[in-house]
């Protein structure tokens, strides 16, 4: 196979699926064995739905290595014109080796919630917080390359019904001139995929039901 311009593009979108497969798979388990909380951090729950994600079979039939947390270095960290301890930081990181080349793909995650409501140990959520964080952390953020472009935004929702939660993110997005959040193809029968357009690029948003 020549790796022309198009091919690549139709293997980093192959590339792509295979780590939403294996995300969704590794949900999946999570979900079935239920050992984790609602009330948990949001980095407590992506370090359990790496563990399955990790541990699913297609995750070891692609070969796919999956990292926690990783920081992001530019080209401007790289060669000194800033300083490495203000890179970036993202949630999971996924890559494989195709003969010389890499494929990687990034996750970034960020709870969310319909109402406020109050954790097991008393403290208060903030839905609208929750909300906002969303768009101005992870949306904007992945527009404006302060994260990678191949790569998608995940939300946990922890709390009320999920259409509710994505009109209220097309509300903001729309006050804050995006696209509205557009339902996406099913991944491992999953549904709860959307995407959003500006200009050439496009994010998909991943959302995983905790509650």
């Amino acid at each position: 196979m020549s790796f022309n311009i198009k091919n690549i593009k139709i293997a980093k979108a192959g590339f792509q699926y295979k780590c939403l497969f294996i995300l969704t798979e590794g949900y999946k388990e999570m979900r079935k064995a239920g050992n984790y909380s609602a009330s948990w951090e949001e980095e407590d729950l992506t370090a359990q739905l790496i563990f399955y994600t990790e541990n699913s079979l297609a995750c070891k039939k692609w070969r796919i290595h999956v990292e926690p947390e990783i920081r992001i270095y530019t080209k401007e960290i790289i060669f000194g014109k800033k300083s490495s301890k203000k890179a970036s930081r993202i949630d999971m990181k996924m890559l494989s080796w195709q003969n010389e080349y890499k494929d990687i793909y990034h996750i970034e995650a960020k709870n969310l919630c319909e109402n406020d409501w109050t954790k097991e140990d008393g403290s208060k959520v903030s839905s609208s917080y929750q909300l906002n964080r969303y768009v101005n952390k992870g949306v904007k953020h992945f527009f404006s390359n302060h994260y990678p472009v191949n790569g998608c935004l995940c939300g946990y929702i922890l709390n009320g019904n999920n259409e509710n939660i994505i009109d209220k993110l097309n509300k903001i997005l729309e006050k804050k001139s995006y696209n509205k959040l557009q339902i996406y193809k099913p991944i491992n029968k999953h549904n709860l995929i959307y995407t959003i357009k500006k200009g050439n690029n496009e994010l998909l948003n991943i959302f995983l039901d905790f509650k």
